[in-house]
């Protein structure tokens, strides 16, 4: 009977095959950066575009909405307009803010703004992509405590956060995310930057896959000269060790060739 043998180099010859991929973008939508709740007016809000592209802000329906008091339907909408650019920020502030928040500004509103204990969402095209605060939910002064409470305080959003919290009605936490500054501090308002770690890609084979492949290689190259000398048919599909009178005669001198005599070597 004519047996059938397997040599299994086709998965080590494959990680030949590996190579890096391309690493796609780790920011995919706008979020808030910076929020002040300062004295009197001195109130604003910073987003921005971590994304490869530029966004035309009115185009893409993007908007601020303030949730006074615990309302669950906001109190204040303001449509977004300009263009922001990638990598840059976009800032919202109180048309009676200082004249250092107004030096940063993109866009004014003289509306009454939110304070310490009022939610606020970024919207795009109608669907909330960040909030800061729990709509629904009237924390009593601000939500967090010290520096990083959401009243009497500015808050910058932590260079690893590359994301906004779309869900609205979950707990805000601003420790979490959120590094905080005393009373009216405005000197980072107007840039912005995140540390983004690279995406995983597969790395090229190593010296140790490249020997291992040549290895099974060399002895797939072996099996065939036995087979052979033993009369066996040799297929790519790989070897079959159940056969005792296969491994036997394997195992047995072969007259045929120097060659084969080589390949027990």
């Amino acid at each position: 009977m004519t047996k059938t043998w397997v040599v299994p180099v086709s998965l080590l010859a494959a990680g030949l095959l590996l190579a890096p991929t391309a690493r796609a973008d780790a920011i995919a939508e706008l979020f808030f950066s910076e929020y002040i709740e300062g004295s009197s007016n001195n109130k604003a809000l910073e987003i921005f575009n971590g994304t490869s592209a530029a966004v035309d802000l009115a185009a893409g329906g993007y908007a601020v909405q303030m949730y006074f008091n615990g309302n669950t339907v906001a109190g204040l909408t303001l449509a977004l307009l300009g263009t922001l650019a990638p990598g840059d920020v976009f800032v919202l502030a109180h048309a009676s803010a200082n004249a250092a928040m107004l030096l940063q500004a993109d866009q004014l509103s003289g509306s009454t703004f939110f304070n310490g204990d009022d939610a606020i969402a970024l919207v795009h095209g109608g669907a909330i992509v960040d909030v800061i605060g729990q709509i629904g939910l009237d924390p009593g002064t601000e939500w967090g405590a010290g520096l990083t409470g959401t009243a009497d305080n500015t808050l910058r959003r932590q260079g690893t956060i590359t994301a906004g919290d779309p869900d609205g009605t979950d707990p805000f936490a601003p420790a979490v995310e959120w590094e905080g500054f005393a009373l009216d501090t405005t000197d980072g308002l107007g840039a912005h930057a995140v540390t983004v770690a690279p995406a995983a890609v597969p790395e090229p084979p190593t010296a140790a896959l490249l020997a291992g492949v040549l290895g099974a290689l060399a002895l797939a190259r072996r099996t065939r000269l036995l087979a052979a000398c033993h009369g066996l048919r040799h297929t790519a599909r790989g070897p079959r060790f159940d056969d005792l009178s296969v491994r036997a005669r394997l195992r047995a001198p072969c007259p045929r060739s120097a060659a084969c005599r080589g390949a027990r070597s």
